[in-house]
């Protein structure tokens, strides 16, 4: 993952001796020269109980201060409360985590504390996805285990007719969330959180996307509204650890559609010094705000963008020979973008897996998540037969 690749470099900077983790070898950020060490764990999702006690193992062995999960194995360490006794775990129980996950779930609790977020059902056939369909007239459907733009079902908007409803996977064990769909711009916040309070922000925008469901340019926005969603939030779950939030802003003000309770993009947005501050303000003493105007990119991302998608090459280009600054590929930590290069051979494999069932366009987000994501269930063991393929995780620690 971007973020996680950026957060070891931000942290490398300043001196911390960063331990990188991944499910596969070429995984990116396994290679910066800011981590100076790094394993290859099995997959979380196929093989749990292996990679808790590798965590575990990696956690005591190399004194590890500070574990920074920074995709959906956080889920599986909370709920497998992974001991670390030498360590900082810098995630809140896993009773937080899946409530704000759970985008039902999430949806109801903002409500309750007063915020605006959809009113929502949950179906669990396609039958089901049909009717409320048809109830909602626009609507936006998803899985209630989602993330990254990937199983979007809606008949409004840029998104309208990348998936049909008998594209969807929809049963008791793999639900859907269906809501009007709302018009606006979409605004995505990042947030580092001490115990409840909130010590770094950025709320951004992301202008260009692939796919029209990830963003691969971004700029810093200054909406006081999304920092005070994100305190409220904080403050009522407890919440220890790194939080995000997917919004759309409207003439009566923001509307929440989903929390991702890990880092996303909005890290890019924060220099380093702020990160390094952020984390280490144990007792919350003070709220550090990313200012407008920050730009970053992902200019593989938008090269390939504009191949694949040659009527928008020339808004590709604005972005990829801008001034933002570059997220992945830096010249004096060149690793991680050749290794980017390499890692899309788990986009092959990914698709051979598929050969003879209906392919999704999205599949490119799905080949890298596909074994550190959280679908409300996961097996406890895995066949030692079994190689572990890994996706897209990376967890930075900061040891003594």
């Amino acid at each position: 993952m971007p973020c996680a690749i950026d957060e070891i470099r931000k942290l490398g900077e300043r001196g911390h001796e960063i331990i990188a983790s991944d499910t596969f070898f070429s995984a990116p950020g396994n290679h910066s020269r800011y981590a100076t060490k790094r394993f290859v764990t099995p997959s979380p999702r196929h093989d749990t109980e292996r990679f808790v006690a590798e965590i575990a193992r990696i956690v005591d062995t190399e004194q590890v201060d500070l574990v920074l999960p920074a995709f959906e194995e956080v889920l599986f360490l909370a709920k497998h409360d992974v001991p670390m006794p030498r360590s900082r775990r810098f995630f809140p129980s896993f009773h937080v985590l899946e409530t704000l996950q759970d985008k039902y779930r999430f949806g109801a609790l903002a409500r309750r504390l007063g915020l605006n977020a959809p009113e929502a059902v949950v179906v669990t056939s396609r039958e089901d996805l049909r009717r409320a369909a048809a109830r909602f007239g626009d609507y936006f459907a998803k899985p209630v285990n989602s993330r990254g733009g990937v199983d979007l079902l809606t008949n409004a908007g840029a998104r309208a007719g990348m998936l049909t409803i008998e594209d969807c996977d929809v049963s008791k064990a793999s639900p859907w969330l269906v809501q009007p769909y709302v018009e606006g711009r979409d605004v995505c916040t990042f947030s580092i959180v001490q115990h409840g309070v909130v010590t770094g922000h950025a709320t951004y925008i992301h202008p260009r996307e692939i796919e029209h469901s990830g963003g691969i340019a971004f700029e810093s926005v200054d909406i006081p509204e999304c920092v005070t969603i994100a305190q409220r939030i904080a403050a009522a779950t407890h919440y220890h650890g790194q939080l995000s939030f997917d919004m759309i802003e409207t003439p009566r003000g923001m509307v929440l559609i989903e929390c991702n309770p890990r880092p996303t993009a909005g890290v890019h947005m924060m220099s380093p010094d702020m990160l390094e501050a952020a984390l280490l303000d144990e007792r919350g003493r003070e709220l550090r705000v990313v200012p407008p105007g920050v730009r970053r990119k992902y200019a593989i991302a938008l090269l390939r963008d504009m191949i694949l998608h040659v009527d928008e090459a020339k808004e590709d280009a604005k972005y990829l020979f801008s001034d933002a600054k570059e997220v992945v590929t830096d010249r004096d930590d060149w690793k991680p973008a050749v290794y980017q290069v390499f890692s899309y051979g788990r986009v092959i494999a990914y698709r051979r897996k598929l050969a003879g069932k209906h392919e999704r366009k999205m599949d490119l987000k799905k080949a890298y998540f596909e074994d550190v994501s959280w679908d409300g269930s996961e097996p406890t063991s895995a066949p030692t037969s079994r190689r572990a393929v890994g996706s897209a995780m990376q967890a930075g620690g900061i040891p003594r």
